[in-house]
């Protein structure tokens, strides 16, 4: 509560300061948006939307492959992933703040990130987790006088301020015109920059036999420049969602083939993948491996997650090492959140748990909207 006391305190002297327009019942929570994952992805990627080059020396450049069958390979007879990460956040917009021909939208969020660790019985635990308060507003839609009163108030406090106006990859997807709107990518960039400190955090714990699973693309930065900076990375990212518009080709000249992505998953049986591909410039390798029948599912693209293994040596990468993790992978299938959350189709059961302890970490909406009123 300590925070939200804080922050109220911060609300109350800013109002004395300049004019406020408080949103309905001094805050409203903002929504995720459903697709942003696949935003985001397009956005690690952008200029790479052809993939050529099948990145598993094992399998022949001209004719590949196309489908390796990979039944699941159970903690009992292997247990590499031991350590599962995910983040979350809840998000509220507060207000506007008026200030002569000035305005800005005013956000707080909260930020998490939690990994667990799983044992040899299967129990699991929780090995790091963190939570972060962050205000929200547009240094650039505000005075310097104002600005700087935010500051010193937020230093003195638990919060952090972070400016909406700032460029950075994930925000840049939404319109810099619509403050209230971009926070959304704003808060997101929070949440994956957390993520990255925890990563860095636990790689000194990973070995051969020892990996870690986070949940979606690994081509984040700080995410990838950290793992690339390593001689191996035990680190795997999987994505449930991701994005639509890549093209794959196989084979050479003229009896080349090129499949889009519907055409290339919806061919792909359960407990199978696809070949590997190579992605910003071999630094990550990724396929696509189907956890569930397509019988069971109502989407050919459901059931089916992206996953990404860091390369930092650039080379390409065995098959049966990507064999090996992807059968781990579809062994994780077996206990989903059927039910509790929209994407059970394509959930790793210790993701949805680490998920599931910091949404209990995080403050509810009922007793932010009860603290945060302006005055």
């Amino acid at each position: 509560m300590r925070v939200l006391q804080e922050l109220r305190e911060i609300l109350k002297t800013i109002s004395q300061e300049v004019e406020v327009l408080p949103a309905v019942g001094g805050a409203v929570e903002d929504l995720e948006r459903p697709d942003f994952e696949e935003r985001e992805d397009q956005a690690f990627n952008e200029g790479e939307k052809v993939f050529e080059t099948v990145f598993e020396p094992d399998l022949s450049a001209t004719t590949p492959r196309l489908y390796r069958p990979v039944p699941p390979l159970g903690r009992a007879e292997q247990h590499p992933f031991r350590y599962f990460l995910d983040g979350s956040f809840r998000s509220y917009f507060l207000g506007t703040v008026l200030e002569n021909e000035r305005e800005s939208p005013v956000h707080f969020a909260q930020v998490g990130a939690c990994v667990v660790r799983r044992e040899d019985d299967g129990s699991v635990r929780r090995e790091e987790l963190q939570v972060k308060y962050i205000l929200l507003a547009g240094k650039g839609r505000l005075s310097e006088a104002v600005w700087k009163k935010l500051e010193d108030m937020a230093s003195q406090s638990n919060l952090r301020l972070v400016d909406l106006t700032e460029r950075d990859i994930v925000s840049d997807l939404l319109s810099d015109y619509d403050l209230r709107n971009k926070a959304g990518g704003k808060v997101r960039f929070q949440m994956h920059s957390l993520e990255a400190e925890l990563i860095e955090k636990i790689l000194p714990k990973l070995s051969e036999n020892t990996w870690l699973i986070a949940d979606g693309s690994l081509q984040f930065d700080p995410i990838l420049g950290i793992l690339a900076a390593r001689q191996q990375s035990q680190v795997v990212g999987v994505a449930k969602n991701f994005r639509k518009d890549p093209q794959f080709v196989f084979g050479k000249g003229p009896r080349a083939e090129r499949r889009s992505i519907y055409k290339l998953l919806a061919d792909l049986q359960a407990e199978h993948r696809t070949p590997a591909f190579s992605a910003r410039e071999g630094k990550v390798v990724f396929w696509y491996v189907r956890l569930r029948e397509q019988k069971q599912l109502d989407y050919p693209l459901m059931g089916v997650v992206k996953v990404e293994l860091a390369n930092p040596s650039q080379q390409p990468v065995r098959s049966d090492l990507i064999d090996q993790i992807s059968r781990a992978l579809v062994a994780e299938r077996s206990v989903t959140p059927h039910g509790q959350d929209r994407r059970w189709h394509a959930h790793l059961y210790p993701i949805f748990l680490a998920e599931s302890a910091v949404k209990e970490s995080l403050l509810s909406r009922d007793v932010v909207q009860q603290f945060l009123k302006w005055r």
